[in-house]
């Protein structure tokens, strides 16, 4: 996958948000709010299944638990908009993982979580905060609407 000519650092848009947690939950049959790596096994069936949990697991699985979270997920893709790919592109790669297809690396995220785990205060794990911190607004925002 290219990166787009213009670097945008905004975060993801609302529909991306949506795609991308439509995958997760797909992926995420127990309904835990995490996923593990039978799971996704079982997500690409027999389409190089292991291989492509293991290159997800190495790109998202930041805290390296064995466990992706909704907020891990969610900041992968926050750092993958943050490093300049455009939203066309991380939309044709939702729709591939929506289809099944293969896990596609992603050099340039890859490259920022290398040089992020040298640095004092992680940006990783406050975008996984921030991340956590939306999810709870908006279970907040909807409990308040369904009193």
């Amino acid at each position: 996958m290219g990166c787009g000519a213009q670097k945008n650092s905004t975060g993801l848009n609302e529909k991306l948000r949506a795609k991308a947690l439509e995958i997760f939950r797909r992926i995420d049959i127990n309904n835990s709010g995490s996923i593990d790596k039978d799971e996704t096994q079982k997500f690409w069936k027999t389409n190089f299944a292991k291989v492509n949990t293991q290159a997800l697991f190495n790109a998202v699985d930041f805290d390296k638990s064995g466990q992706i979270s909704e907020d891990e997920w969610m900041a992968f893709w926050e750092i993958v908009k943050k490093s300049g790919y455009t939203d066309k592109e991380i939309f044709e790669e939702l729709d591939n993982l929506m289809e099944g297809k293969a896990w596609v690396q992603f050099r340039k995220v890859d490259e920022f979580v290398k040089r992020d785990q040298l640095r004092k205060n992680s940006q990783v794990q406050q975008i996984v905060k921030q991340n956590s911190k939306r999810k709870s607004l908006v279970q907040q925002q909807q409990s308040f609407h369904q009193q």
